[in-house]
């Protein structure tokens, strides 16, 4: 099969494009740089309504809700996307593959993207099995499990592709005062959330960095499920600061007065907002989780990387490092702000086309999804319902098709 245009026609799908977040700008880097590549490339935002955004026309959205349904998901789906469209959808995250794929149209390559270590994921790739031409990674952690779990892939149809992040003007990456002079500023940009990012956690560090003598301040960046809770978690008082969502010049200016961006996180790919954090000239504190932020971070210094829920091991690496001398401190932010130089967007889409034009060229292994779904209860119950009681409901897969 072969398209009968002179540009393929490029289908990213994902849940959100209006809320802040690492995969968003990612998507963002692909709406800017495929046309350039001469790729006619469009989105559709699964939970957002169509929306106008400046030099990128309308983002189409299905405006889908917590409190819709799978087997509602499948009907707006079927009904919005014509399956002649598009050459080659790339589903982010994967979300929605299972229940949706048999509406994209047989397309020349079907290709996924994941873009961090979620709970259930390796019942995920289970249950995608045989669905995919090529899957891009955030990480070479991810990209061995993609490996294990889809034996159908061989080496060169999986690929770990640096993340794309935003990098801060260069006069927000100056150098701080000393840290032995002043408190301490220690700064959580990203998603607050408490299933993935775990940040139910910083209540119980600071806590421990209080018992240490440490003086001071933690400051979230960023929105989430938690937003509204995590503030009353923290006793009466407590130096801390919710900034809610910033952008330009503002966002640079809040992370440009941060000593250490830090994660609790059980899950992650290689964060990026903890890259963009580092272009300004922060130290990163991440926890061993086997990740794309381990690997990072231990460019950096060692010392920085903890064992899961270690708060006293974060306590003297804090110590440790505020006392050390003030050249040693700012050298390690210039190397922070290097590495963060070569996530680029422009170095990260060169590799994506490398892999794509690769996974374009081989022979198409995706199977086509059978054309009627089985029943399943869980099919019927809002997505609310499911993300809290049940996750492992979005994985229900339509049989791949047996010719």
């Amino acid at each position: 099969m072969s398209p009968t245009h002179s540009r393929l026609r490029l289908r990213h799908y994902f849940t959100h494009f209006s809320s802040l977040g690492g995969v968003q700008s990612i998507i963002q880097s692909h709406l800017d740089l495929d046309p350039k590549a001469n790729l006619d490339s469009s989105l559709l935002a699964f939970f957002d309504e169509p929306k106008e955004k400046p030099g990128l026309g309308t983002i189409d959205g299905l405006g889908l809700t917590g409190r819709h349904s799978i087997r509602k998901a499948r009907q707006a789906f079927a009904r919005h996307e014509d399956s002649s469209k598009y050459d080659i959808p790339i589903y982010h995250d994967l979300w929605g593959l299972a229940f949706l794929g048999e509406f994209d149209g047989a397309p020349l390559r079907r290709i996924g993207a994941v873009h961090s270590q979620w709970p259930h994921l390796d019942y995920q790739l289970q249950k995608l099995r045989g669905s995919l031409d090529g899957v891009f990674c955030d990480s070479e952690a991810i990209a061995e499990d993609v490996l294990r779990h889809l034996p159908e892939m061989d080496r060169s149809r999986v690929v770990h592709l640096p993340v794309p992040a935003k990098i801060a003007p260069e006069n927000h990456a100056s150098r701080r005062a000393p840290m032995n002079e002043r408190r301490i500023v220690i700064g959580f940009v990203g998603r607050l959330d408490y299933a993935q990012k775990r940040v139910d956690r910083f209540p119980q560090l600071l806590a421990v960095l209080q018992k240490h003598g440490i003086d001071c301040e933690l400051q979230f960046l960023g929105n989430g499920d938690a937003s509204q809770s995590l503030p009353d978690r923290f006793p009466k008082d407590s130096p801390v600061r919710f900034l809610g969502r910033r952008s330009g010049d503002e966002y640079w200016k809040i992370m440009s007065q941060w000593d250490f961006v830090l994660y609790t996180s059980d899950h992650e790919g290689s964060p990026l907002a903890m890259i963009e954090a580092m272009s300004a000239g922060n130290i990163p504190i991440f926890p061993r989780i086997g990740s794309g932020g381990d690997l990072i971070v231990n460019q950096i210094d060692p010392s920085l990387i903890y064992a899961p829920e270690d708060w006293e091991s974060i306590a003297g690496t804090i110590q440790s490092w505020s006392t050390r001398d003030d050249n040693s401190i700012q050298a390690s932010r210039e190397r922070c702000r290097k590495i963060a130089l070569n996530h680029s967007p422009e170095a990260y889409h060169e590799q994506f086309m490398a892999f794509f034009n690769r996974i374009v060229s081989k022979p198409k292994i995706s199977k086509n999804f059978a054309s009627h779904r089985p029943f399943f209860l869980a099919d019927t119950l809002p997505f609310g319902l499911l993300k809290r009681w049940a996750p492992r409901a979005f994985f229900n897969a339509t049989p791949i098709a047996s010719k």
